[in-house]
Parts: C-alpha cells; structure tokens; sequence
C-alpha cells in the first residue's frame, strides 16, 4: 500500500514540474473536445470555446472582480470549451442538463493555483449568496461538496441560481495539477445536484492534461 501511495505522490512531483514547462497554447489541447464528453451528454453541440484572460475573466466573474485582482492571484491566462443541449431552452423539463464545460486555468506557480481554490473559488461562491450574479440572476444557496478522486488537492460546489426563467443549478469541481487548475461544471434546470456527472468529466480532463503534460515534457 505504501508503495503504491509513494508512486503517486512521484507521479504527482512529476507532474506538477511539467506544468512549468508547458506554453499557454498548450491549454486549448488540454479542455476536452465533443467526442470525450461522457454518455450522459451525448447529443450535446459546442456553445463556445475562447481564451480567458484575467480581462475576461473580471467581465463574466462576480460582481467586484477586476482583471487587476486576478493579477494580484497570480492567474496568468486559461480556455473554456463549453457545450450545450439542444433541449437548452425555457421550456426545457425539470433535470435536463444543459450546459457542460471544462476550463482549464494558468497560474504563476502551484501555491497560487492551490490558494485559488479555497480564497476565490469557494470564498466567492460563498460570499455571494444572496446577490445577483448574472443577468436577472440571484444566488440563493451553495454546498460545498467533498471530492476525492483526483491525482492532488480538488473542491466542488453546487449553486443554486433564481432568475425568471426559474431555478438552475450548477456543479463545479476545480483541481489542481502543479500551477495548472483544471474546472467542470454541469448547468441543470431545477435544483438538483449532478456530483458523479462533474467528477467524471473532470477525471477525463484530468486525464487529457497528463497526456498534454507528457507530450510536451
């Protein structure tokens, strides 16, 4: 048992220094593409894929946020490829899952991206119950979900949204690989939670970065 916790904890170091070695180009190889998105969302068509810089990113982030504030986190740059259901409209029934997304972020070092999870990602989510998130949004509950199926450190959320097409949820899980911090997330109309849906896109996530991090090491 020792043994086996001892290979992964080199595999891990191994890792986390090839994340040093990668160029920012290498993020849009490590989102996952259609074809290795699980059963669950097969009928599901590309919404959007862009490079998230830290302007981007205070834009479409919570209220408050500033391309200066992401700056100061140590974020360096990320991508986001985002799919949707065709079903992602109003009339959609209570349960359907209609968006899902990967994003993969860049930090200056690993204490940045490790920081990250727990005083923004979380605190944020946290901070923000209550206020309007998004167009005609509100946040009104989050649950922080435990989560232990990665190679190093992940956390995971479900939100709950209200706005006047009704309620949505969404579940995130981040995870860290060196300065690397990978991100899925499942929209579902209705409040629902989809914890083992999320996990598995961001193992095959997982997976996809080790690949792009030995191909490039």
């Amino acid at each position: 048992m020792w043994a086996k916790k001892l290979t992964v904890i080199k595999m891990t170091n191994s890792l986390a220094q090839a994340t040093y070695e990668l160029s920012s180009e290498s993020l849009q190889n490590m989102t996952l593409d259609l074809g290795q998105l699980p059963n669950e969302l097969t009928g599901f068509s590309l919404l959007r894929e862009n490079i998230l810089d830290n302007k981007t990113m205070a834009i479409h982030g919570f209220p408050g946020n500033t391309e200066e504030k992401y700056d100061e986190a140590g974020r360096l740059t990320g991508y986001l490829r985002e799919f949707a259901s065709p079903s992602a409209v109003p009339q959609s029934e209570d349960g359907s899952d209609i968006v899902a997304a990967t994003v993969v972020h860049l930090f200056k070092d690993q204490e940045y991206s490790e920081k990250w999870m727990t005083d923004t990602f979380v605190a944020q989510f946290r901070n923000n119950v209550g206020n309007e998130v998004g167009e005609n949004q509100i946040l009104v509950a989050v649950e922080e979900l435990e989560i232990d199926d990665f190679y190093d450190r992940s956390v995971g959320i479900r939100a709950v949204q209200s706005g006047e097409e009704g309620i949505l949820s969404t579940t995130v899980i981040d995870f860290k690989i060196g300065r690397l911090l990978g991100v899925s997330f499942v929209v579902t109309i209705g409040d629902h939670g989809r914890t083992e849906l999320t996990t598995m896109l961001g193992l095959e996530l997982e997976r996809n970065i080790v690949r792009e991090l030995l191909a490039t090491s």
